[in-house]
């Protein structure tokens, strides 16, 4: 037997008058930090770093806050744009270079193309996230939504806005006929600037967080770094571990010259006695006899 339409709207109805009004909250578990620019090519992928994290809290009207274990977050997404640094301009789309006209480029043309340049995204990646029930690294459970492949086209200073939609609550309230006024988005929160750098200024990833480690161990497809890579840029210097110098041992008490050098006198005062016992070896009997004698006349 098929239900009326009437039914599903008082059905509809009695759940949304049962249920409590919640109030959603979003924060910023994990700032962006750096990023190197992806360009405009279909496979270049540079993701922003660390990976950008959000955690949302629920409430009630009078501010109780409500466990994560009650909340239904099976519909419940976060969408990422890309805006100015002082979060006042939306920049989540540029122009193609590829699309601006160019003129020809005979000796005596002067045509050029008609065609509007096209805009195309400067965010990439996957820009909607669902929620996440997962621990942090301090073991508390909250509700998170991560953002671990984004990156951007072009070089700047940029912010994320992050905008929260429970779409599930979204159709609860369009079966009733209920509007909000508010619209599809229920909070909203800003990430600080993060730079975006070219190849050659781009000064290496940064060393995975606990936060993405944490979540890596959970099932979460994060890239993992054990080791810090650094380039060194026109503004900041890094240490190179192979040039420090290693203080040497107190122990050695003559320079490497000086040691070397007593080695070859001992080395030639060794040369020269075997020389003369070598030569005296050589010696004949009779050779040994006149030099005895001319030493007696001599005396």
């Amino acid at each position: 037997m098929a239900i009326s339409s009437s039914s599903d709207r008082h059905l509809s109805h009695f759940v949304l008058e049962s249920l409590p009004p919640m109030i959603y909250r979003l924060e910023v578990s994990q700032q962006p930090i750096r990023a190197r620019m992806c360009g405009f090519g279909d496979k270049d992928r540079r993701p922003i770093d660390p990976p950008p994290v959000v955690r949302l809290l629920v409430s009630t009207a009078d501010g109780t806050p409500v466990p994560e274990s009650s909340v239904d977050h099976s519909m419940m997404i976060v969408h990422a744009g890309l805006w100015s640094e002082n979060r006042t301009e939306e920049r989540s789309l540029v122009i193609n270079p590829s699309s601006i006209p160019t003129q020809s480029t005979g000796p005596s043309s002067t045509v050029m193309s008609l065609n509007a340049p096209s805009c195309t995204r400067n965010l990439m990646g996957h820009c909607t996230s669902s929620a996440y029930v997962l621990n942090n690294n301090l073991g508390q459970q909250g509700i998170y939504f991560i953002f671990q492949d984004l990156s951007v086209r072009t070089e700047g200073t940029f912010t994320l806005k992050f905008s929260f939609c429970d779409v599930k609550g979204l159709l609860v309230r369009s079966l009733s006929g209920y509007t909000n006024s508010r619209g599809s988005v229920a909070a909203e929160v800003y990430s600080a600037p993060f730079k975006v750098y070219s190849a050659k200024k781009f000064p290496g990833m940064t060393e995975s967080t606990a936060l993405s480690k944490a979540f890596a161990k959970q099932g979460i497809k994060i890239p993992i770094r054990k080791e810090t890579r650094y380039r060194k840029t026109n503004n900041e210097e890094t240490r190179d571990p192979t040039n420090e110098e290693v203080p040497e041992s107190s122990s050695s008490a003559l320079p490497t010259s000086t040691i070397s050098d007593s080695k070859v006198s001992e080395t030639t005062v060794e040369s020269t006695g075997n020389d003369e016992k070598r030569n005296h070896h050589d010696l004949s009997d009779d050779d040994t006899d006149t030099v005895r004698d001319s030493e007696e006349g001599k005396a």
